[in-house]
């Protein structure tokens, strides 16, 4: 029987452990996923608990009702990573793995930016976003900074439409008119690997909030006395509240057991996503991939789930004769505007001619089919 080790409950790890339950079910298959968390909850749950549509216990699904029963599900941590002995150290007990799937997301890692812990909020902490609501809430002028710290970063939307919800929020307030809302970030543009089509079209939406946009911009170190940020650029800006994306790298344990390359991430073949260990899969936010024409990869949910699939029907084929399946790199997602609004957008990634994207005006429909996405995986993976 091979044993198939699945690390990380993302949406990698869900869409491999769901596709190889039928596996699991036959006997042809040991299928374990360790996950230290309880519950699942998708990125974009952050958004709508800040601007008051969920409270911060909603919009979770216990890993206790999966709906692949046949896989053996470990609440733990991953303590070590042995490629060599083909093993893993969690703090209760060891594993041993015929295939090893790395879908542990992207850690977050604010402390390499001096000062941003301590003088800011970060964006993708759930523990942050009641805390700067609250700031947000209480605020009726002076600056609000939405600072990108680095790249790569997780669902490269995120920073916008955040910028577009805090906008918003000033409003229902009756209070954006005293408050300078900022948005800072290392890209040359937004989103860039969507094109810049798509990049003049977020640039317009902010501009039409009256939200400043400046490129180009990577903090070197947050003051949190005064309130400052600097810049790599010599530039410096004062604010009242800073909302920012940290760092992002791989885990440690994955760095440690010698997965990564300079980049801080895994890098795998694309399609395959193999790495160069025997037997060893990574997929989603700590792999890094690069596209035909040499670009980067994006990182978001809905790329770590096509991802996964093609894996898991890899490693399906390989045991049991399952059909594979091939990567189309083709991903949908709705960004926020603001307003009870998304505007829709898709992106094809392996055209010959580079990566295509189109995005859809911000609709109220863009909204409703967001959380159609939510509700189907959350049907898929966990049922009910």
């Amino acid at each position: 029987m091979e044993r198939i080790v699945i690390l990380g409950g993302g949406f990698g790890g869900l869409t491999v452990a769901t596709e190889l339950e039928t596996l699991a079910a036959s006997g042809k298959a040991k299928v374990t996923l360790v996950e230290r968390n309880t519950h699942f909850r998708m990125g974009f749950n952050k958004q709508w608990v800040l601007d008051g549509r969920r409270r911060p216990d909603e919009g979770r699904r216990p890993y206790a009702s999966l709906r692949a029963r046949h896989a053996a599900f470990i609440r733990d941590a991953i303590t070590a990573i042995d490629t060599g002995s083909r093993t893993v150290q969690l703090t209760s007990r060891r594993l041993e793995y015929d295939h090893l799937v790395v879908a542990l997301g992207a850690e977050l890692a604010p402390e390499l930016v001096p000062g941003l812990s301590e003088g800011g909020y970060d964006l993708f902490d759930d523990a942050a976003i009641p805390r700067l609501k609250a700031a947000v809430e209480g605020m009726t002028e002076g600056t609000l900074l939405v600072a990108v710290a680095s790249t790569p970063f997780k669902c490269p939307p995120a920073p916008y439409e955040y910028a577009l919800l805090l906008d918003d929020m000033l409003r229902r307030r009756k209070v954006r008119e005293a408050v300078r809302l900022l948005l800072t970030t290392p890209e040359p543009q937004p989103m860039p690997t969507a094109g810049k089509v798509v990049g003049a079209q977020i640039r317009a939406l902010l501009e039409e909030h009256g939200i400043e946009f400046l490129t180009q911009y990577k903090p070197k170190a947050v003051d949190p006395t005064t309130r400052i940020v600097g810049y790599d650029n010599g530039a410096k800006i004062g604010y009242g509240i800073l909302a920012a994306v940290p760092p992002h790298r791989a885990p440690k344990v994955v760095r440690d057991a010698g997965l990564t390359d300079a980049s801080g991430f895994v890098p795998v073949e694309l399609g395959t996503f193999r790495t160069s260990a025997p037997d060893v899969y990574a997929v989603g936010d700590v792999a890094a991939i690069k596209l035909p024409g040499g670009g980067p990869h994006p990182k978001a949910g809905v790329f770590a789930e096509a991802e996964a699939l093609v894996v898991a029907r890899a490693l399906a084929a390989e045991v049991a004769g399952v059909e594979p399946t091939t990567y189309a790199g083709i991903g949908t997602c709705y960004v926020e505007t603001g307003g009870g609004m998304a505007a829709p957008a898709e992106i094809s990634l392996l055209d010959p001619s580079g990566p295509r994207a189109r995005m859809e005006s911000p609709s109220v429909a863009g909204l409703a089919a967001k959380e159609e996405f939510e509700r189907e995986r959350f049907g898929r993976w966990f049922g009910g």
